[in-house]
């Protein structure tokens, strides 16, 4: 059978999370239609020239030195708080004007996980965006898309109060990396019977991908507080980044696990983070992170998480009360308890709380949202 379309998949690759979620669409499309559909993959960095790629190298400044809080921090929350979707400045226009060239030579479906592409592009071709956060910011409400995508019924009903036609919106489920689906029920009963009977446990670390130094600093107040123990901590850090530094300055990078029992993984790339992720979360009995797309463990597949503060952006703290809401997570919200989690972990454990924020986080929701996008996708372009 030959192939019925070409989509053409353009990211920003700013940040892990939009870069994400177009992952996971990409690899169930190639998984399951490679026959059917050809996938072509660039970003707005390869697209742009001239002022363009200086602003959107800009962008990419400021999403790292934006994170880190102060006077820059400041401005970076303003600009994001305030952006609307559908009122470009010309920062943005010529942001977009390269991109709008590709586009208008292509002709075809265009595929995106970010607002500001979405509204740069859905006037040139039939656009379909991925919204893959819970959380729905202002700035999220595209008009004009072919299709976009979100995963629950409360986040569509955020998009229509925004403005959005309902019937341009499709509920896909939750976004999980899909080599953790099939598995999910027995990793999460094999799971709670560690959180039932076992003394001590597991846990991942994470940050964001600005690696603000505020979560940096208490992810190994965290982690450290583990070592006099017999628990267990696996930290993810991005290789030459601002984590790993700090774990080399406290002599944890390199260090013997069986030592400290802290596992430090190092990645280059999104694809090296995602393998060595997988490839050890089975062992996971909980995890810390901020509030961003690893979300999605806690509200589906039932792994507890301790959220890392400051919230940072607009969707990190609709992101953080949903989570709170549905009593899968818990704060760790200064140095303090940062530097006595062992204590809180403890607790938690001892009460039963943490398996009950295990069961609040499985099967209330689909999480084959990767997969139902892809069979979207493959029907609409037919």
């Amino acid at each position: 059978m030959g192939k019925t379309a070409a989509l053409q998949v353009i990211y920003t690759n700013i940040g892990r999370g939009h870069p994400y979620y177009l992952d996971g669409i990409v690899e169930a499309m190639r998984d399951n239609y490679a026959d059917r559909l050809e996938l072509m993959s660039t970003d707005v960095f390869a697209l742009s020239g001239g002022w363009g790629r200086r602003l959107w190298r800009l962008a990419r400044y400021m999403y790292h030195t934006g994170s880190q809080g102060g006077m820059t921090g400041r401005f970076y929350e303003r600009i994001r708080r305030e952006r609307k979707a559908d009122r470009p400045g010309r920062a943005e226009r010529i942001m977009a004007r390269d991109l709008r060239g590709f586009v208008k030579e292509q002709s075809g479906p265009v595929l995106v996980a970010h607002p500001l592409l979405a509204s740069m592009l859905s006037d040139l071709a039939p656009v379909y965006y991925q919204h893959g956060e819970v959380a729905v910011p202002r700035e999220a409400a595209v008009a004009g898309c072919a299709k976009v995508y979100v995963p629950l019924e409360t986040s569509a009903d955020a998009l229509v109060q925004f403005g959005l036609e309902r019937s341009g919106l499709e509920v896909s489920g939750l976004c999980v990396e899909s080599r953790l689906v099939p598995a999910a029920g027995r990793a999460y009963g094999n799971r709670l019977e560690r959180l039932r009977r076992n003394r001590f446990l597991t846990g991942a670390f994470f940050s964001s991908g600005a690696e603000p130094s505020g979560h940096v600093a208490k992810i190994i107040m965290a982690a450290e507080s583990l070592i006099p123990t017999e628990h267990k901590g696996v930290i993810f850090c991005r290789a030459g980044g601002r984590l790993e530094y700090a774990l080399r300055e406290r002599g944890l990078a390199g260090d013997d696990p069986q030592k400290t029992g802290l596992e430090v993984l190092a990645f280059r790339s999104r694809r090296e983070e995602n393998e060595l992720t997988l490839s050890v979360f089975d062992r996971f009995d909980y995890f810390l992170g901020p509030a961003h797309e690893r979300t999605n463990w806690a509200i589906g597949l039932g792994l507890p998480m301790f959220v890392l503060h400051p919230t940072i952006g607009t969707f990190s703290p609709l992101n953080h009360s949903f989570l709170i809401n549905r009593r899968v997570a818990v704060d760790i919200a200064s140095e303090k308890d940062a530097a006595g989690f062992v204590s809180k972990l403890d607790r938690l454990l001892d009460s039963g709380a943490l398996a009950d924020m295990a069961r609040n986080g499985f099967n209330q929701y689909r999480i084959d949202g990767f997969s139902r996008i892809a069979d979207s996708l493959v029907r609409d372009m037919g």
